[in-house]
């Protein structure tokens, strides 16, 4: 391909090399329709597609998010309820999804597996041009909103996956700043409005504003195609050409963005979001400083600007967050760079505060900045944020997103405002200009351009106020019973009658023939032998290193695990604190400023973590680790290791002021945290009712919160306390006969590290402690655990093999099967949660879980009801396959150099074989419909022990409290 060639339809635009991706950049142009495409070519066989549309919305309806979702409802080819989760059961995708941005619309596939790729890419693209929900009323009504009544004296009540889900995200209140901000921001332009859709406004969405958003977006000239891999491109070309783009004829659509115009001056605002009732709203105001800077088709800034945010801002040597730290304004700071936009913003926030601080605030931030933009900001501080940037960029390691999918979200940064897609790929060039940045003034230049001259900002305060949600609820109750008496008998029951009809739709089954219009591979298409997680057991001088051996493009990965049991039961809780605060606080030769440079100039990130493993098959055991986990390129591993040993063993807890700070800083990230992050609180109050692992973590959990507070709460004379237990176990943990070392290189390396390494462990104590016994008083609690939140996360669980069950890998198929039958049909599309999962693991424990949920007990009526649901199990041996299908893909997700090397030494910790991991495999794939039948039992046994736990809004809480032994707020 060169060019200008014409290929079935497509010109060839431009070709250019992206050595930073390792590929052949073509893009190019469907003649006929208008659909770009852009392709990156390498060897990559984790292969990506995306077809993206600007989509900007221009109200507050959620229209775009509620197109998302209802796109894969069904489609021409594909005439099932919903294809998607066809194609989750049984693909072997390693990315399958859909996303809805401000002002664009993005469908992603991912799979290593020609044919499945293949597939995957036809039913997305069938979805987005061809989709059911253009003649079927009942696709809004079931994933956006509907009015939910079963009788004529019944009330009326709002109901619909997206209504329920945004209920969820806007209860979130740094969400819902987030969402004002923008408004603040964008007042006349489609940023302004919430893409996702604002609960009080998306039953204003009509089933015609519905369709005209697709019709008037969803067209191949208003489309942008991404193909990323090794693949036959001439295939695809030919494949989108004559199976979609040729039906198509280039039309004028109107989908470009407005820019906001600039501010004569700061804009300011006062806003209020919803506390509980019997909370204390004392310092629990956000202040938010908020900047519109520049745009994103201008890659370099961008970098800047990244720089800026981490150095000023995101380390514990940032001076700006020194300095309103220091101001004590709040309890925590935080800042964001939003640069997937048109015309990014920076955001500054203080957390914890009081309104009356925000002046104060606002010249403090000029203040400092004026001061940065005068005399300079310190060279280390901007060269340690260069080197981490650059660390991150040359390892692009995104976990289990696949590489082909970030890069793809990455090249709407500029593609989707007519920028060149590569230019935002390559980061070398501008790499080098941060680096003459440090000399030639352009980071100073930056602050003045961005922030000290720029009248295109927004001061806000949001508040909490006991009354807002109470008063949403009211108004929305006499709105709906308004509306309701404005219908006249006829009118109700044929809202009754629809809702009867969607009922019958959601609980009818596909036909055999609609669901075998999904491709479907074969079982001899999984390889059936498991992958290999390398591990060699070595010794060094009597310490365990536990080494695989994979390619690492010349970085070590290294985790150093000592052993926690030498912590005795009531001081765990000042383990996790060390875990939060080492590494942050100075030393007996450094300040924690001049620690936080070191770590950022010389490796690619340090953390500190409490875990705790247990063995396979015994439920009761309970090793727990200090884990300090690490990665540098392999030249510099001198300088971790000296910094480490500097940190582990003359860290310094005595600092008050410091000290204050960041345990204020925690207990400031829980309260944020809490409602993002409520099923994995809900999940971890259950294990710790069950067993003594799961009681172990979870005092890292919710009760770390009081356990903060108290220490908080006469910190003075609390501090000598903490200091010395602090030092204490410091000096008992970290010492060399109570270490085992996992590290994940090339071999051809081992010796080099080894001798480094023997270096640092001689400098570690070599004391001896006891390991201390634990005696845990277990029961189910089954907690209603209260918030201002408007929706539930509902959890029920059990330990099976302490119920005399025994794991098999039949479980995994089980997890499938109900996320993506049984619960997605009860609690999801029925129910209207925005989803539900299940879980279980080889310690025993199994997990149900519903996620953003507005019912209660009828989500537990329907885990209840798992039992009967799989002794009437009934599948055909194509649907089995399907599910079999379905459920490797996520046992075999591809993993990075450090995902290898950790799963190899999680398995040996726990005492998981190679044969154990095949054995299971080999049960996925042999498992028919009997097998799962046969966990009815256990599944009946694990919901007769009752045990739950609930977080979620303080009136549904109550209004079912007989449900639970203790009802309590949250935090």
């Amino acid at each position: 391909m060169k060019v200008n060639d014409h290929i079935h339809g497509f010109k060839i635009i431009n070709r250019s090399e992206s050595k930073e991706t390792s590929s052949v950049a073509w893009t190019m142009e469907h003649e006929k329709s208008g659909a770009r495409l852009f392709f990156l070519q390498n060897d990559d066989d984790n292969k990506v597609f995306s077809i993206s549309f600007r989509t900007p919305p221009f109200d507050d309806t959620g229209v775009a998010h509620i197109v998302e979702h209802s796109t894969l409802c069904g489609s021409r080819k594909y005439p099932l309820k919903e294809p998607f989760v066809e194609l989750v059961k049984g693909s072997l995708n390693t990315f399958l999804n859909a996303m809805t941005y401000p002002d664009k619309t993005m469908y992603p596939v991912a799979s290593r597996n020609d044919k499945d790729f293949q597939n995957l890419m036809d039913v997305y693209l069938d979805a987005v041009f061809y989709p059911a929900m253009l003649e079927n009323p009942q696709i809004l009504m079931q994933e956006g909103w509907h009015y939910e009544i079963d009788s004529a004296d019944a009330p009326l009540v709002y109901s619909g996956v997206v209504y329920n889900e945004m209920k969820g995200a806007l209860s979130a209140p740094d969400d819902l700043l987030e969402s004002r901000i923008m408004a603040a921001l964008y007042p006349d332009t489609t940023y302004g409005y919430e893409s996702g859709g604002d609960p009080e406004a998306i039953p204003q969405l009509t089933y015609e504003m519905f369709k005209n958003f697709h019709q008037r977006y969803y067209h191949p000239s208003n489309s942008y195609i991404y193909l990323y891999g090794d693949m036959d491109i001439e295939e695809k070309l030919a494949y989108l050409d004559e199976e979609y783009l040729s039906h198509f004829d280039r039309i004028a659509i109107d989908s470009h963005i407005e820019k906001q115009a600039p501010f004569a001056g700061l804009q300011r605002q006062a806003l209020e979001y919803p506390a509980s009732p019997d909370e204390d709203t004392a310092e629990k105001t956000f202040l938010s400083l908020n900047w519109v800077t520049g745009e994103s088709l201008n890659p370099v800034d961008m970098m800047g600007l990244e720089i800026l945010e981490h150095a000023l801002l995101r380390t514990p040597a940032a001076p700006l967050r020194k300095a309103l730290i220091d101001a004590q304004l709040g309890k925590d700071v935080d800042s964001s760079f939003e640069d997937d936009m048109l015309q990014p913003f920076f955001s500054i926030v203080i957390s914890n505060s009081e309104a009356d601080r925000v002046d104060k605030f606002y010249s403090i931030v000029q203040d400092n900045l004026q001061q940065l933009a005068d005399k300079g900001i310190d060279r280390t501080l901007l060269e340690a944020s260069i080197n981490l940037l650059e660390f991150r960029l040359r390892e692009s390691d995104f976990g289990s997103a696949p590489k082909g999918l970030i890069y793809g979200i990455r090249v709407m940064k500029t593609w989707l405002y007519d920028g060149a897609p590569e230019s935002v790929l390559g980061y070398e060039e501008a790499i080098k200009a941060m680096k003459e940045g440090l000399d030639n003034g352009y980071f100073e230049e930056l602050i003045r351009r961005y922030f000290l001259n720029n009248n295109h900002a927004a001061l806000i305060t949001m508040a909490p106020s006991k009354t807002m949600a109470a008063e949403r609820e009211k108004k929305q109750v006499e709105e709906l019973a308004a509306c309701k008496a404005k219908l006249n008998a006829a009118e109700i029951q044929q809202l009754i009658a629809d809702n009867k009809a969607l009922k019958e739709r959601q609980q009818s089954e596909d036909t055999e023939e609609a669901l075998k219009t999904i491709p479907l591979l074969k079982l001899s298409d999984i390889r059936r032998k498991a992958y290999e997680l390398p591990l060699e057991e070595k010794d060094l001088n009597g310490t365990k290193i536990l080494f695989s051996d994979v390619e690492t493009s010349g970085i070590t990965y290294l985790s150093v695990l000592f052993d926690a049991q030498v912590v005795a039961q009531e001081d765990i809780p000042y383990a996790f604190l060390l875990s939060e605060l080492i590494g942050n606080v100075d030393t007996e030769t450094s300040t924690y400023g001049e620690l936080a440079n070191r770590k950022n100039l010389h490796t690619g990130g340090i953390t500190y973590d409490m875990v705790t493993y247990t063995k396979m098959n015994e439920p009761d055991s309970s090793t727990p680790k200090f884990k300090v986990k690490a990665k540098v390129l392999r030249e510099k591993l001198p300088q971790l290791l000296e910094l480490l040993q500097e940190i582990l063993m003359s860290s310094k807890f005595s600092d008050e002021k410091r000290m204050r700070e960041l345990l204020e800083q925690e207990q400031a990230t829980i309260e944020l945290n809490l409602q993002r992050s409520a099923h994995q609180v809900v999940s971890a109050r259950l294990a710790g009712y069950l067993t003594p692992a799961g009681r172990y973590a979870d005092e890292g959990g919710l009760p770390f919160y009081p356990f903060i507070k108290g220490l908080l709460s006469d910190f003075p004379a609390n501090l000598p306390t903490v200091s010395a237990k602090l030092s204490e176990l410091a000096k008992m943990l970290f010492t060399r006969n109570n270490l085992i070392v996992s590290v994940t290189d090339t071999a051809a390396h081992y010796d080099e590290f080894a001798a480094e390494f023997d270096k640092f462990q001689q400098k570690l104590g070599t004391e001896t402690y006891p390991a201390q016994e634990y005696h845990w008083d277990l029961q189910a609690k089954n907690e209603g655990l209260t918030s201002s939140s408007r929706v539930q996360y509902v959890g029920k669980g059990a330990n099976f093999l302490k119920l005399g069950h025994a794991f098999t890998g039949t479980m995994h198929v089980l997890e499938t099967i109900l996320r993506y039958d049984y619960f997605w049909t009860k609690i999801r599309v029925q129910g209207g949660a925005y989803g539900a999962f299940t879980s279980f693991n080889r310690n025993g424990m199994m997990y149900f879980g519903s996620y953003r949920d507005p019912n209660l007990t009828e989500t537990l009526a329907v885990f209840d009801g798992t039992a009967d649901y799989l002794r009437n199990f009934a599948a055909s041996e194509r649907e089995m396959d399907k599910y079999i299908i379905g459920t490797m893909s996520n046992i075999d997700t591809p993993l990075t150099p450090q995902m290898k090397g950790s799963a190899a030494a999680t398995c040996w910790l726990r005492g998981i074989t190679e044969a154990d991991r095949q054995k299971s495999r080999d049960e996925i794939l042999d498992t028919r419909q009997k097998d799962v039948q046969k966990l009815a039992d256990m599944v009946k046994d694990c919901m007769e022990q009752n045990v739950i736990c609930v977080f979620g809004g303080q009136e549904k809480i109550n209004e079912h409290k007989e449900v639970f032994g203790e009802v309590r707020p949250a935090l």
